[in-house]
C-alpha cells in the first residue's frame, strides 16, 4: 500500500512538473445568409457550403430571414438586422454589402457581399484562423459600433477581381426598397490564403506526452524492484 501510494504521488509530482497540456478547440466561425423565401441562388449557396469538407468542423450556417419570399419581397423577420449589417459593412469600406440582394452573406468582418459565390473556402478558413467576430451576432444582440474597420481585411475587396459577375441591372443602389427583386451572381475569389500550422505544436504535445508516460512506467518498475 505504501509503495503504491509512493508510486501515486510520484506520478502527480511528474504530471504536475511537466504541467497539462490542452489543446482547446477553436470556436466555429459563423457563415451568415441573409436569405428570401424560395431564392434559388439561397439554396445553392448553401448547398456549396454543405458540401465543404470544413462544414461541421470549423464553420456552421446560420440563416436569416431577409424576405419573406423571393416573389413579393416582403421584409422577413430580419429584415432590419440585415439592414443594420449591410449599412454598418457598406459604411466600412464593404460595396459589395446589400440588403437589396440574396443571398447577402456575411462571415465575421472581414467578407459581407450580397450575391452567391462558389470561392468562400479560403475566406472561412481566414476567418477561423484569426478567431470569428461575429459581427450579425454582435448587432443582434443589440450592440453598436461591432465593425472595427481598423482591424478588417481586405478579404471582401480581394475577392472583387474582375471575374466577378454581378446582375446591377436588378441591383437598386443603397435604396430602402424591399422590392428590389435582386438574387446577385458574385463570382468571388478568397483573397490570400493565410493558413497557420500547429505541426510544432503538435509535435511538441506528442513528445512531452511520451515523456510523461516514460516516466511513470520507469518509476513504477523501479519501486517494483525494491
Amino acid at each position: 500500500m505504501k509503495k503504491f501510494r509512493k508510486v501515486l504521488l510520484l506520478a502527480l509530482l511528474l504530471f504536475v512538473s511537466f504541467g497539462i497540456i490542452k489543446v482547446e478547440a477553436k470556436e466555429k466561425v459563423k457563415v451568415y445568409i441573409f436569405e428570401a423565401g424560395g431564392c434559388p441562388y439561397c439554396e445553392a449557396q448553401v448547398e456549396y457550403l454543405e458540401g465543404l469538407s470544413s462544414y461541421g468542423e470549423k464553420f456552421v450556417i446560420v440563416r436569416k430571414e431577409l424576405y419573406v419570399d423571393h416573389i413579393d419581397w416582403e421584409r422577413g423577420k430580419d429584415y432590419e438586422l440585415g439592414r443594420t449589417v449591410a449599412n454598418a459593412f457598406y459604411a466600412a469600406g464593404f460595396n459589395e454589402a446589400s440588403y437589396n440582394g440574396t443571398p447577402f452573406v456575411v462571415i465575421s468582418d472581414i467578407y459581407a457581399v450580397a450575391g452567391y459565390s462558389t470561392n468562400l473556402e479560403t475566406v472561412i478558413e481566414e476567418a477561423y484562423n484569426r478567431g470569428d467576430k461575429d459581427v450579425v451576432g454582435c448587432y443582434e444582440k443589440g450592440n453598436s459600433d461591432c465593425l472595427n474597420t481598423s482591424d478588417t481585411s481586405t478579404t471582401n475587396d480581394d475577392a472583387k477581381k474582375d471575374d466577378t459577375k454581378v446582375d446591377d441591372s436588378k441591383t437598386d443602389d443603397r435604396k430602402d426598397d424591399s422590392n428590389t427583386e435582386t438574387y446577385g451572381f458574385a463570382e468571388t475569389s478568397s483573397g490570400e490564403e493565410k493558413s497557420e500550422s500547429n505541426v510544432g505544436v503538435v509535435l511538441l504535445i506528442v513528445f512531452l506526452s511520451m515523456s510523461v508516460i516514460l516516466n511513470v512506467v520507469f518509476i513504477i518498475l523501479l519501486v517494483k524492484k525494491k
